[in-house]
């Protein structure tokens, strides 16, 4: 393949996986550095992708795309005149848009039959080792690529400042110890740590510690983060769905530390530098926990990982996992930061 002038990569489509690909993106942006770089990506993500500065452009995609919502991506593609399309997701319907598009040269992992769709079919790697690896290995079979890295965010001076402005106005003193909690996943309730464990564990945080609480996550997630904060009562403050993934990250890097269930914050707090305890259940720890300064709480069980969203019996997963036990993880890791 020549040199292309023009290259769209089509991202994940969820915040934790898309935070797992910024190492597989920038070795492509090394790798084409005379190149246009369009990122086409979930619209909701298109705030994480302009605030990564890799690609260009960003070409944001509704979901679930309907009929039209597709043929203005398709149409948008040709006009683009692509000469490398790459594909993260493991879909048949992104490397059907690619073709239909006019994608010259499209690479992806054969996964979801779509073989016949690239014209530079890759065989995904032998399952094992984090997904960042995985994106990475898709990366290299366009050039050499350096070793790899954990995700790393860098968040914007403005933002930053609007985040301490805004704890400020929820009167969060700056010298106060300040701890996320991320109590949600909208992958399914399988992920969650038991939300009244999470109140439990806010309120030893303020009584031991005394540390403010800010609650996040999605819009969806907004009831759930009140119930929480129902719980803790004072000193807790909820932004759930308040924010975007921009203003989430600022908000997550002024945290001394993050405590999540596996969901793309969790990642987001990684990839901003916040130091992370992860509250591992139903998902491989090995293949989609934190990769910056983290604890990771999981139980042996032997159900686990089952990958489902929703537990069909006992969540034991999740409910061996004491409030005392996250609040030493938590405690362990602020020592060991300072």
């Amino acid at each position: 393949m020549s040199t292309p002038m023009k290259i769209v990569i089509r991202g994940a489509n969820w915040l934790g996986d898309a935070v797992i690909t910024i190492p597989a993106v920038r070795a492509i942006r090394r790798l084409f550095p005379g190149a246009l770089l369009t990122m086409l990506t979930a619209e909701n993500l298109a705030g994480l992708w302009e605030m990564e500065g890799s690609a260009d452009q960003v070409l944001p995609v509704r979901r679930p795309a309907g009929v039209g919502e597709k043929a203005r991506v398709i149409r948008a593609l040709r006009t683009g005149n692509y000469d490398l399309g790459i594909l993260f997701p493991n879909s048949f319907e992104s490397a059907l848009w690619f073709l239909l598009g006019g994608v010259r040269e499209r690479v992806g992992y054969t996964t979801c039959g779509r073989r016949l769709l690239l014209n530079r079919p890759v065989t995904p790697p032998a399952s094992g080792g984090h997904q960042v690896h995985r994106y990475l290995a898709l990366a290299r079979t366009l050039g050499q690529v350096g070793p790899s890295q954990p995700p790393e965010l860098f968040v914007p001076r403005v933002l930053t400042e609007d985040a301490e402005k805004r704890l400020a106005e929820k009167g969060f003193a700056p010298d106060t110890p300040l701890i996320g909690i991320n109590p949600g996943s909208t992958y399914g309730t399988a992920k969650c740590w038991p939300v009244g464990r999470f109140a439990g564990l806010a309120a030893l945080l303020r009584a031991r510690l005394g540390a403010g609480i800010v609650v996040v996550g999605g819009t969806q997630e907004h009831a759930l983060a009140d119930t929480l904060c129902r719980g803790a009562h004072a000193g807790i403050v909820n932004m759930a769905g308040r924010t975007t993934i921009p203003e989430l990250a600022a908000l997550i890097s002024r945290c001394d530390l993050f405590v999540s269930n596996d969901t793309g914050p969790m990642h987001l707090a990684a990839a901003v530098g916040t130091p992370v305890v992860a509250i591992i259940g139903p998902t491989n720890a090995g293949a989609t926990g934190p990769l910056g300064k983290h604890i990771l709480l999981k139980k042996d069980v032997s159900c686990a990982p089952c990958m489902k969203r929703e537990c069909p019996t006992d969540h034991k997963c999740m409910e061996l996992i004491a409030v005392e036990e996250v609040y030493r993880a938590v405690d362990t890791l602020l020592r060991d930061t300072r």
